[in-house]
């Protein structure tokens, strides 16, 4: 049997044609693809940064330039389908001239795009946008205070307030844009018959000297949109309460000696907070201060219960007492007593005697003497102490009703151990 060559080998196994012809046609197809201007064809780059750049006059004047858009491009590109399928947006140049811009005012750039890369064979067709609008000033940067512009109805007997998560936003962007916003509100409405707190996402809205909305598209907030929180709380109305210190028991504070402004207030808080409450009190007057003419005691403070505020923007009451009908009295007190010494100590009051300003009724002042007056020292709080000291006395009187002490008394006592 005659022996067959190597090559007649190869030739006569189906498989390894197979492959030859696999390769050969691979080959065929590169060489083609590169080759023929047949398999040319489009591609689209998106997303292509549109460089910008004043000149170096302008920018030392301090202007800016601002764009409205994303400041992006899409570029079409064409030329041999596998060169084209290496072609990135780092592979084009996208850039918009500015020209010799050098003052505030709005302009319109021509786009256009050129390679910036190795790859020659593919050219550039189209770019898109061909051209963007810009505005060019001076940056500006402001605070505005939010205002509440949220639409919505409590419900009657209802208490109700608008707080926003923060009270300022910050606009920045061009000068002459930034000028024209005179009020940022907060704006949302609320559907229905509103009992209870709510918490809303609030737009920011810009308005002019006119209140109509602005809407530029080179301004930048800091926010869009701020949270809100609708307070509702029932609401009470209560009397307002005078209290007094030193007050004689028999002195009968009538209407036309008392009069409270405002006479009641409104109290919103909590359903459970709100039915215990009767009436607010105010700062305590002491009677010691209080003179047999017509006083005045202004910007008095509310005693409100916690949980508890006042609605009706009264911040503090007025107090009139008018006492004009009252008579006074100068007596030399030299009644003294001690009240409240441990009885391992004892006391001398050395002070012989203190002149005292006594008011009252024209009756009990007429009847009243130095005899129906005593000068008490509270010593309580100097038990375990020795030694001579000075301190307040309080006043007392005997047989009379509707006197009272005007001004603060001092008398020495000496305290020393049994």
């Amino acid at each position: 049997m005659k022996k067959q060559s190597f090559l007649s080998r190869l030739l006569s196994n189906g498989y390894v044609l197979f492959g030859f012809a696999l390769i050969i046609s691979l080959v065929v197809w590169f060489y083609m693809s590169f080759t023929s201007s047949a398999t040319d064809t489009t591609y689209v780059i998106n997303d292509v940064p549109i460089q910008t750049d004043l000149s170096d006059e302008a920018k030392n004047l301090n202007l800016q330039m601002f764009i409205s858009d994303e400041n992006k491009a899409s570029v079409t590109v064409s030329g041999n389908r596998t060169a084209i399928g290496l072609v990135h947006k780092n592979d084009v140049n996208v850039t918009a001239a500015t020209g010799s811009i050098n003052s505030p005012g709005n302009y319109t750039l021509a786009v256009t795009a050129n390679k910036r890369s190795n790859i020659s064979n593919f050219e550039i067709k189209s770019v898109t946008p061909s051209s963007i609008p810009v505005m060019v000033d001076y940056y500006k940067e402001s605070d505005f205070q939010i205002q509440d512009g949220i639409v919505y109805k409590a419900a009657d007997d209802y208490y109700s307030a608008v707080s926003f998560e923060k009270d300022t936003i910050k606009i920045s962007g061009p000068q002459s844009e930034v000028l024209k916003i005179k009020k940022v509100t907060a704006k949302a409405e609320l559907s229905g018959t509103v009992k209870s707190t709510n918490e809303i996402d609030a737009e920011i809205v810009l308005l002019d000297e006119k209140d109509n909305e602005i809407s530029s598209k080179y301004i930048t907030l800091s926010d869009t949109s701020v949270k809100a929180t609708i307070t509702v709380l029932p609401q009470k109305t209560v009397p307002v309460k005078p209290v007094f210190t030193g007050k004689p028991e028999g002195l009968t504070l009538s209407n036309s000696i008392l009069t409270v402004q405002p006479k009641e207030i409104v109290l919103a808080g909590p359903e459970e907070s709100l039915k215990s409450v009767e009436s607010v009190m105010l700062e305590p007057i002491d009677f010691s201060n209080v003179e047999n003419k017509k006083n005045v005691f202004e910007n008095l403070g509310f005693t409100v219960p916690e949980q508890c505020k006042v609605i009706n923007n009264e911040t503090t009451a007025k107090i009139t007492l008018d006492l004009s009908s009252m008579a006074s009295k100068k007596l030399t007190v030299s009644q003294f007593t001690t009240e409240g010494l441990s009885s391992d100590y004892t006391s001398e009051i050395t002070s012989k005697s203190i002149s005292v300003t006594v008011i009252g009724s024209k009756s009990d002042i007429e009847k009243l003497t130095a005899s129906n007056v005593t000068a008490v020292l509270d010593t309580s709080d100097f038990s375990g102490k020795t030694g001579s000291v000075e301190m307040p006395v309080t006043i007392r009187f005997s047989g009379v009703n509707t006197c009272w002490a005007l001004g603060s008394y001092q008398a020495n006592v000496t305290i020393t151990k049994k």
